[in-house]
């Protein structure tokens, strides 16, 4: 997957008329991070704060002043359109996943949750080599999202695969400068290192859908 500072890569999915039908960011993460991070992003409506942290093996991303939790974009005492996020666990994006071959990403998508998980290469489930998943052999996700009455699945329709990189922007050039310190400003850093880039790429073997 595309690595390194100034990158913004992500493999997500969204609805018509956004926010409110929803989207999915299932890898996503910026700059230098090396732990991918799935999140919710929604209409008002959808909070996971009370929802039990025992079903997933990941952790809540931070907000300004505390976990970042509620799905609804415009969430008071979280970023703007922070959404609630996941983080997932080692090795799981940029450097560290590309060190290490890379893996398999699975989400699963019902009418009672979201959740996602990560093989690395050297541990992928034999059922989905075989293409016959079963998710419920896997053991916990890193992520997990309940769907139901703190967020009914009507916040999640018609979603569409989106699979982009993005050069600074909104997350990867804001927080720039603090995690790619000494670099300057991130669109001068893009615009005169081209060599930088030589590894900001997607190389997918494979994207296969069930139902």
């Amino acid at each position: 997957m595309p690595e390194g500072c100034g990158t913004w890569p992500a493999f997500w999915m969204v609805g018509p008329d956004w926010p409110n039908k929803g989207e999915i960011d299932i890898i996503e993460g910026v700059n230098n991070n090396q732990v991918d991070q799935t999140t919710l992003h929604t209409s008002q409506g959808c909070d996971m704060a009370s929802e039990s942290t025992s079903e997933f093996t990941g952790h809540w991303a931070s907000g300004p002043s505390g976990p970042s939790s509620n799905c609804w974009v415009n969430a008071p005492g979280q970023y703007a359109n922070a959404g609630c996020g996941i983080t997932g666990n080692g090795n799981s994006y940029g450097t560290p996943f590309n060190n290490i071959n890379g893996g398999v990403y699975a989400l699963e998508w019902t009418g009672s949750f979201i959740r996602s998980f990560f093989f690395p290469r050297s541990r992928i489930p034999k059922d989905i080599t075989d293409m016959r998943p079963n998710p419920n052999s896997w053991g916990k996700p890193y992520a997990y999202f309940k769907l139901g009455g703190n967020c009914p699945a009507s916040h999640f329709q018609q979603q569409q695969i989106v699979i982009n990189l993005t050069f600074c922007g909104d997350w990867a050039g804001g927080v720039f400068a603090q995690q790619c310190p000494g670099k300057g400003s991130c669109n001068a850093y893009v615009q005169n290192n081209p060599r930088a880039f030589a590894d900001a790429y997607w190389l997918i073997h494979s994207l296969a859908i069930y139902q």
